[in-house]
């Protein structure tokens, strides 16, 4: 675990879903593969020509950005595959139930931080998948906001998701807490226009959360 930066009053957090709410880096790589096939079969070239011309396209962004990798919501972008057909792929190709399971250290922690903040989750993935997702874990009751890829429009790192999620926790930037597994997506962002910020790399660094935020 990482703390960027923690307000001195919290009243919320954001949480991102995949790789932090779960562990399980099978689902996430399913994830992108099932999506870069379609977006093989999508640009019509050869595999392998295709995948060097996605590979040129993330290193030729990551020079011109500091280094940071593209969201691949992003790299969909490029090879002009809009927001829409996108989150159709999503909605269509990803089963979370054949690889998530219930999580009771999971619900125990969201018990507690519930009681003493106001939860919400954005996320890249859908409205539909982001809601599965928490079903099979067992934690959907505890994100009331869900302000997903299909809702927001905008891919993360943008600000736009969160500021949606501000708007309808009804608190204000300085009190809420972004939560999540990537810098560069998760944190950056919200963390510049004053949100506070953790880095999680493992679950057991997200079961910590009730005694790290005290």
């Amino acid at each position: 675990m990482k703390i960027v930066t923690i307000p001195e009053k919290i009243e919320g957090l954001i949480f991102d879903i995949d790789l932090t709410l779960y562990g399980s880096k099978e689902y996430y790589k399913s994830q992108i593969d099932l999506l870069t096939n379609e977006l093989i079969n999508e640009i019509g070239m050869p595999f392998d020509e295709a995948m060097e011309d996605i590979t040129r396209f993330r290193k030729e962004y990551a020079n011109t950005h500091g280094g940071r990798k593209p969201a691949l919501g992003q790299v969909f972008l490029h090879y002009g595959v809009g927001i829409e057909r996108n989150c159709e792929w999503r909605t269509r190709l990803f089963r979370p139930e054949d690889y998530l399971v219930y999580d009771e250290r999971l619900v125990r922690t969201l018990e507690l931080l519930s009681v003493r903040y106001s939860l919400a989750a954005v996320t890249n993935n859908t409205t539909a998948i982001a809601a599965r997702t928490l079903d099979v874990l067992g934690v959907r009751r505890f994100f009331p906001i869900i302000v997903a890829l299909d809702r927001s429009l905008a891919v993360k790192p943008s600000m736009i998701p969160f500021e949606i999620a501000l708007s309808e926790m009804k608190k204000p930037v300085a009190c809420v807490v972004s939560v999540g597994d990537r810098m560069e997506v998760d944190l950056e962002v919200p963390v510049k226009h004053g949100m506070g910020g953790i880095l999680v790399e493992k679950m057991e660094d997200v079961y910590a959360l009730p005694d790290v935020l005290g």
